[in-house]
């Protein structure tokens, strides 16, 4: 389809324009509204999701701009269309248990609108103004989506639910205001996250920093793993290998019940093209078959936010691919004098044996019809995050609270 602008409205306090497409936004306003230099707000950053993978996802992205038409704010969105992949409702609420699937996602008919990424974990939707309060940008927000919610209605093609997605324990004072709207919060599985310790200068001070158990696990997986090359691999590297790629991503998905927000080889050539130093694409290789790749990102922040991976399933358990690419995120930050990895969900205990701790992260879901919306409460109150058995193994000098 041709891109298009949608069209403009006006409220008494905000004016709020809406398109389909990063290329049609005004892209000073949207660099100066992303006040916290978010990349996955980023021009660059979206513009690679969206060239890749705009045949599954629909796009919409709102900018928002005060009396004297001053840009003050911006949101992005995916909208997900479900009639054609049942199986995989719960994809759409991020790692929901099977209760709701079960209880309530059969009757979901059309889409899910998403605010929020679909491809990474974090406040990651909405940015505005410093002089704009969280609880201020938050009713903008909200009034943006229902911007989208008239326009889909428009086209005949409307949303059934509305998903914000996800946010940090810092933020849950202010983001519980979203109640009023007839949201319903609820919290997933936990983002697992290792600070960098002030004194860790090179791998070898995180490995003296463990207690000999953890230290002589560690060494024995990096042992294992001796014989893989690791390559950081430029766009052309990635492209060369993108088949490769493909497929050992698809078998870690073929592994996982949640199939939903899924890239694709090409989304990562376009994203090394477009964000270099800031993408960091590791690959594996035994002799010359590659075996495993994972991805990250460093934030401005100073996080290094890991993203996806791709695994040979039967060499990884010869040599332990996973856990050497989890030991290699943790050199490259310390490397790179960063604040913390962010490894995400998925195989907590083993990631708390490599010091992680568990985060809270808390969503925000709402039907449009009332009726269903208050039938959503008592499903999303018993979803809670996984249960597993937390390590810490630091010695006491080094252990975070």
């Amino acid at each position: 389809m041709a891109w298009k602008p949608i069209c403009n409205t006006c409220d008494k306090e905000t004016k709020i324009s809406l398109f389909d497409s990063i290329g049609l936004v005004n892209s000073q306003h949207w660099a100066k509204t992303n006040s916290t230099k978010n990349l996955y707000l980023s021009a660059a950053y979206l513009e690679a999701i969206e060239k890749t993978l705009s045949e599954e996802l629909e796009f919409r992205y709102l900018q928002f701009y005060n009396k004297l038409n001053e840009p003050i704010g911006m949101a992005v969105v995916q909208i997900v269309n479900l009639n054609d992949n049942v199986e995989n409702h719960e994809d759409v609420l991020c790692h929901v248990k099977e209760s709701i699937r079960k209880k309530l996602l059969k009757t979901i008919d059309a889409k899910v609108l998403v605010c929020g990424s679909l491809f990474s974990c974090g406040e990651n939707g909405f940015s505005f103004n410093d002089d704009i309060s969280n609880k201020e940008g938050l009713e903008i927000l909200n009034s943006g989506l229902k911007r989208i919610r008239d326009s889909e209605k428009i086209n005949d093609n409307q949303v059934s639910y509305y998903l914000l997605k996800e946010f940090w324990p810092e933020s849950f004072e202010n983001s519980d205001a979203m109640s009023k709207h007839s949201f319903r919060d609820f919290m997933i599985d936990v983002n697992m996250v290792l600070p960098i310790h002030k004194d860790w200068n090179s791998f070898d001070d995180y490995l003296q920093s463990m207690t000999t158990k953890f230290r002589t696990k560690a060494k024995g997986a990096l042992k294992k793993s001796n014989s893989l090359e690791k390559r950081n691999m430029t766009f052309e590297e990635i492209d060369i290998h993108v088949n490769d790629i493909q497929k050992l991503y698809d078998n870690v998905t073929a592994q996982s019940d949640f199939n939903l927000g899924n890239l694709k080889g090409a989304t990562f050539v376009e994203l090394k093209k477009q964000l270099q130093d800031s993408f960091l694409f590791l690959g594996y290789f035994n002799g010359d078959k590659m075996v495993g790749f994972c991805s990250s990102f460093v934030l401005p922040n100073g996080s290094l936010d890991a993203n996806y991976v791709g695994l040979d399933y039967e060499c990884n358990r010869n040599l332990a691919v996973y856990q050497r690419m989890l030991y290699d995120l943790i050199d490259v930050a310390i490397e790179r004098d960063l604040n913390e990895v962010r490894f995400g969900r998925t195989a907590e205990e083993l990631k708390s044996t490599l010091g992680a701790k568990p985060i809270n992260m808390q969503l925000y879901i709402r039907h449009r019809n009332k009726l269903s919306n208050q039938l959503l409460k008592p499903i999303i109150s018993s979803i809670t995050p996984a249960v597993f058995d937390l390590r810490n193994p630091f010695k006491a000098e080094f252990s975070f609270n």
